[in-house]
Order: structure tokens, then C-alpha cells, then sequence
């Protein structure tokens, strides 16, 4: 019988213990994977995969040059957004990125200054609050540090830098087009709950102007680089301002006189076509306004090539209303090198491919 009683008092014990071990602590927080997509162009892709095509490149690592990045911000939920709060330090401002076929991760390491962690994940997770507010997820890109500071409506940028600014229409919700009918428009995300998902469709908040150069007899070689763009009778020309994640609108501009944007210089030596792609702030044009492109040739010593004076008639879209640089738009202009440059025309059109690396301006483009 005094065997038994100490049997007893045992398993008693040990009841106790394992209790204590598995007993989940009051203060535990629970985390939600939520799986996100994104998607670059005109024409959301059905899919919950990558979609190919209208993708966002492989980011080449280097701080310097973002492309290929994205940054999202978790905030508190709103019914009616205005105040974009923190949902967790860490998930505000974390930075995402393509490599290979799968998508990475980069949180808030600071709370202080919004500098990253160095490691990445592969998972993008939502952490439960204390007061169990749930989450609504809002994207941009490229991705900056400065964004942080500033949250998502008034995101500091230059235009001398030659950043692809694009946003989410998603960010917007009473204008979504989402890529997944299900994805709940991003917004409301409890991290306690199941199969949490999210899709971000981009869209460019800049226009795009391609200075497209080819030979008309081989062999030569001209390199070719933008020293600088002048305005004139009343144009504008934008040198920085604030970019709103949330519509997309570009505000807060300050305007300049002349801007030597940071583009890569092309060395022509074939018959093929050789680009050099420069972003400006989208603007109409009046009758008499004016920008001129200065071009050189062959270095520092080289040749001034003739201005191009980009006017209101090489701004328009065909449709006898809309006369200017809009986002999203390609404007093309074509030029021949001989002894002489010749300008062959214009065309526009709502083509934009993602360059996959910050050497694309290097390399012919052959049409």
C-alpha cells in the first residue's frame, strides 16, 4: 500500500510537470504567413505564381541600384485610410525582392531609423498585437530607407536618380483591380487567421522617353550619352518632390531650369538599335513650351550632337486631345547617325519592359 501511495504521488507530479510544459503562456503572440504576389504592367495575370512577363527582375544587390526591389508597409487597419500607423515595427517599411523564381525578405531591423535586418526570409509574416488589430498591407517600389521616415503617402525622390517609381493600384482601395478576386484587397489581415494572402499589381508613376540611336552605315563607333535637358517658354522640368504610394501621384515638385539625369551612356558600332531610356515626371505641353535633350558624342572631347527640342506636336498621343507626357507611357524617338543626325520620328505607345539589370542600356535592342 506505501508503494502504491508513492506511485501515485509520482504521476501526480509528473501530470504537474508536463501540464507546465505545454501550457501556452498568456502573453504568447501568434504569427500569420500571408502569400504575396506581385505583378508589373497593363494586364493583371491570373495566377498565384510569378507572372512572367510583367515581372519584377532579379534584384542585382547592390543598395545603389534598387531596381528589382519593393518595399510594402504594414499598418494598422482603417476602414476609411488616413493615418497609415505601424501595424509592427518590423513590417513597416520591410523591403522585398525577386531572386530566381522566389521572393524575399528584408524587416525593419531599427525602430529608430528604419535600417534593415541583414538576413532574409523567405516568408513575409504578420505578428499578432497585443490589442489584436489586424493589418492592411500597402506596396511601392523601388524600395528606400527613406520611406520610412516619410510612410507611404509622401515618399522623397529625385529625378536625377532615374528611379522607377511605381504603386500598387491595390494601395487605393476603392479603385482595385486586384490580380486574385479573393485576396480581400490586402486590407483586414488578422495574423491569427488562416490562408492569408496579398497581390500587388504595380503600375509606372513616371513617363518614359526612349532615344532610340541606329547607324546608317557600319563599320563605326559613336558613344553616345545625355549631358542634359534644358526647358523653355514656360515648360516644366522636374527636379525632385514627394511620390504618394497610395494613388500614385507625384506631388510636392520642385522645378529646375536643367537636370543631367543619371543614365548609362551607349556605345553604337552596329546597324542595330542602341536606347537611351530617361524617366521625367509626367506634364502637359502648351503650344509653345519646350525641352531640349543634349546629346554628346565619343567622351568628355566628343561632339555636341545637334539639341533635340521636344515640343508639343513630338508629345502627342494620336487621339487630338492629349498632348504631353503621361505615366505609364513610352514616348519612342527615332535617330539615325551617318555623317549627321537624323530624326526619323516618333511614336508612342504603353510598352514598358522592366530592364533586368542597370547595364540593359548597354546592350542592342534590334527591332
Amino acid at each position: 500500500m506505501k508503494n502504491r501511495r508513492h506511485i501515485v504521488c509520482v504521476a501526480a507530479v509528473l501530470m504537474v510537470v508536463v501540464s507546465a510544459c505545454t501550457k501556452q503562456p498568456a502573453d504568447a503572440v501568434q504569427e500569420g504567413v500571408v502569400d504575396i504576389r506581385v505583378a508589373v504592367g497593363d494586364t493583371p495575370g491570373q495566377t498565384k505564381g510569378i507572372v512572367t512577363g510583367t515581372d519584377f527582375p532579379n534584384w542585382n544587390g547592390q543598395e545603389n541600384d534598387p531596381t528589382g526591389t519593393f518595399g510594402i508597409f504594414s499598418c494598422v487597419h482603417e476602414d476609411i485610410p488616413s493615418e497609415y500607423l505601424a501595424h509592427k515595427p518590423a513590417a513597416y517599411n520591410a523591403r522585398g525582392y525577386k531572386a530566381g523564381s522566389t521572393l524575399r525578405y528584408h524587416y525593419v531591423a531599427s525602430p529608430t531609423d528604419g535600417k534593415l535586418d541583414a538576413e532574409y526570409t523567405s516568408r513575409f509574416i504578420l505578428a499578432q498585437r497585443k490589442d489584436n488589430k489586424t493589418a492592411d498591407l500597402y506596396a511601392y517600389a523601388p524600395w528606400t530607407q527613406d520611406a520610412w521616415a516619410s510612410g507611404p503617402t509622401a515618399i522623397p525622390f529625385q529625378t536625377i536618380k532615374q528611379w522607377d517609381w511605381m504603386y500598387a493600384i491595390e494601395n487605393d482601395r476603392p479603385y482595385l483591380t486586384p490580380i486574385d478576386a479573393q485576396d480581400r484587397e490586402n486590407s483586414d489581415l488578422d495574423p491569427t487567421g488562416a490562408d492569408l494572402k496579398a497581390a500587388f499589381y504595380f503600375r509606372h508613376a513616371m513617363a518614359r522617353l526612349d532615344f532610340r540611336f541606329h547607324l546608317q552605315n557600319a563599320p563605326t563607333v559613336y558613344d553616345i550619352s545625355l549631358m542634359s535637358i534644358t526647358r523653355s517658354d514656360g515648360a516644366h522640368l522636374y527636379a525632385s518632390g514627394t511620390f504618394n504610394a497610395i494613388t500614385g501621384a507625384l506631388e510636392n515638385l520642385v522645378e529646375t531650369d536643367s537636370l543631367s539625369p543619371a543614365v548609362a551612356s551607349v556605345r553604337i558600332n552596329s546597324t542595330g538599335e542602341f536606347v537611351i531610356r530617361v524617366l521625367l515626371v509626367p506634364e502637359t505641353f502648351g503650344s509653345a513650351e519646350k525641352l531640349t535633350f543634349l546629346f554628346q558624342a565619343n567622351g568628355a572631347n566628343g561632339q555636341l550632337l545637334q539639341p533635340f527640342v521636344l515640343t508639343r506636336d513630338r508629345v502627342a498621343h494620336g487621339d487630338g486631345v492629349t498632348y504631353g507626357l503621361q505615366a505609364g507611357y513610352t514616348y519612342n524617338y527615332h535617330f539615325t547617325l551617318d555623317n549627321y543626325v537624323f530624326f526619323d520620328g516618333f511614336s508612342v505607345d504603353t510598352d514598358w519592359t522592366t530592364p533586368t539589370n542597370p547595364d540593359d542600356n548597354l546592350n542592342p535592342i534590334h527591332i
